[in-house]
């Protein structure tokens, strides 16, 4: 059961096809969670999660304390489907986030970005960087979810919610984002960091934007992190400016801003962008066309 009263089941169809599950009284077998997620106090109160493909964090009060910049969602790269967030951590004082002793690292690049699918205001045509979380609380710890919902500080009277969803199997976590005290209409969105002097085409769809990103040291990883923003559901503007590629939600007053931002690494899952494409635009039609439940 999830946070706000939905039954999770994983199941397999066929395409065209139909699959019944019965629900009876019994005592539940050991089931194995596939996601995992927490605030990590032993690293500046980061808030990290993952499933058996990728990994998100996101930067922490701590840090913000510090005066160093840290906006954007970061992304974990796994070179496997074990939960590997807490031997990471764990052993982090001795080991390096950056180097990869087997089962992942930490080689994208944030900083004073957005990251990988971080929401913003636009203010003046400028991008208004949302500093870090200053409350959090999780609302589903597995065995197929994991959400949490952060919520920030105000700015200029305006306060932002953010309530992020990362299923078993996915690359894509779902953001629900929407601000209060919005008094006179403005403009929201959501971004993907391009790094500076980097050749790779951005690939702009109708629902979609991605980009193959080179990692923060680029001679040294040799390999590509495959970032997106998918809108299924929500009409946006795709843009690019500020290092950024943006869907921008023009004249918003109000309601929730829905959208997925994801990532794979070009190590493990997903070898090609050609391939990139193929799991972005299979992953809009689940989306748009979801399996009939009756």
């Amino acid at each position: 059961m999830t946070y706000d009263g939905h039954l999770l089941l994983d199941v397999h169809v066929r395409p065209h096809a139909t699959a019944t599950y019965t629900l009876q009284a019994g005592r539940p077998a050991p089931v194995r969670s596939w996601v995992s997620g927490r605030q990590y106090p032993e690293r500046l109160d980061d808030i990290a999660f993952e499933n058996n493909r990728i990994g998100f964090r996101l930067y922490e009060p701590a840090l913000q304390r510090k005066g160093e910049k840290g906006f954007g969602h970061d992304v974990w790269v796994k070179r496997t489907t074990e939960l590997i967030l807490e031997e990471l951590y764990r052993n982090g004082p001795r080991l390096s986030f950056h180097l990869d002793y087997g089962k992942g690292l930490d080689c994208y690049g944030v900083g004073a970005t957005l990251g990988c699918g971080t929401p913003c205001m636009i203010r003046d045509g400028k991008i208004v960087f949302p500093w870090c979380y200053e409350t959090y609380k999780i609302l589903d710890k597995g065995p197929l979810r994991f959400t949490v919902q952060v919520d920030f500080a105000p700015v200029n009277g305006i306060t932002e919610h953010r309530i992020l969803s990362l299923d078993k199997g996915s690359n894509f976590c779902e953001a629900m984002v929407w601000y209060d005290g919005v008094k006179t209409p403005i403009d929201i969105a959501t971004g993907l960091a391009i790094r500076p002097n980097e050749t790779t085409t951005v690939v702009v769809g109708k629902e979609y934007v991605h980009y193959a990103d080179p990692t923060v040291d680029p001679d040294r990883h040799q390999c590509q992190i495959y970032s997106a923003l998918l809108f299924p559901k929500q009409p946006v503007i795709i843009t690019q400016q500020e290092s950024h590629a943006l869907g921008i939600w023009k004249n918003y007053t109000g309601g929730r801003f829905h959208y997925y931002f994801g990532a794979a690494w070009s190590e493990f899952d997903v070898r090609s962008r050609a391939e990139w494409q193929l799991r972005v635009e299979a992953f809009i039609q689940t989306k748009q066309h979801p399996l009939s439940i009756k």
